[in-house]
């Protein structure tokens, strides 16, 4: 499923102080194409019932207003949807064997994890800003999947080095969430819908309540 792999790895470090690291990011393809066109309908019919009723809590770093979608990402969870658009769960289902072929990858250990999802809806002149999903010590995975393609490219930064992917429909990009990144402006007229995650280890002391978090492994 994964198609592109990108590594940033860090120069050998000369010092105790110099940054040493190897991050991965990689970049998968859904390819229900019929079944994302049913989740990107839905979770636009769902944009407005969630601006009305659910508290705004903050942008995430991105720029965006508390009248945009991404200020509530953490006070509501896609797959709570999941029973009135069961394409959800296919959608869930990916998202797990594409992390269980992320760990394979980076030789890293399967964690039994929680899952907050969100969506993001974008519209002509906007963008994100450069912004991070965390830098704690109980850091871990994030990731994007966009519902169509679009004219635009999310750029991925870690000191000094860039990774750049294109907003492709089905594109899943899965990356450490300490990793910055941004889009460009958005220029067409339709919304673009995309939808976000955080991985959280299901022992970590930072799983706060108002946040609401998902079974990701079952």
């Amino acid at each position: 499923m994964i198609d592109k792999v990108f590594t940033l790895t860090s120069l050998e470090p000369m010092t105790p102080y110099a940054p040493n690291y190897k991050y991965f990011i990689t970049r998968a393809i859904w390819n229900e194409t019929k079944k994302i066109d049913k989740i990107k309908k839905y979770l636009l019919s769902k944009e407005k019932h969630i601006l009305q009723n659910i508290n705004f809590n903050n942008d995430g770093g991105t720029g965006l207003s508390t009248k945009d979608l991404t200020s509530r990402h953490s006070n509501y969870n896609v797959f709570d949807f999941s029973e009135e658009l069961p394409e959800l769960n296919d959608l869930h289902n990916f998202l797990k064997k594409t992390y269980l072929e992320y760990i394979k990858i980076s030789n890293t250990q399967e964690y039994k994890l929680k899952i907050n999802c969100w969506f993001n809806v974008l519209r002509k002149g906007q963008r994100m800003k450069m912004h991070t999903h965390g830098g704690h010590s109980w850091s871990y995975l994030s990731g994007n999947i966009h519902l169509d393609n679009y004219h635009t490219q999310t750029s991925y930064q870690f000191i000094d080095k860039f990774v750049t992917l294109d907003n492709v429909k089905g594109g899943l990009a899965i990356f450490p969430n300490v990793i910055s990144h941004e889009t460009n402006e958005y220029k067409d007229d339709e919304p673009r819908v995309s939808i976000a995650f955080d991985l959280h280890i299901e022992t970590a002391q930072n799983l706060t309540e108002d946040v609401q978090y998902k079974d990701f492994n079952e």
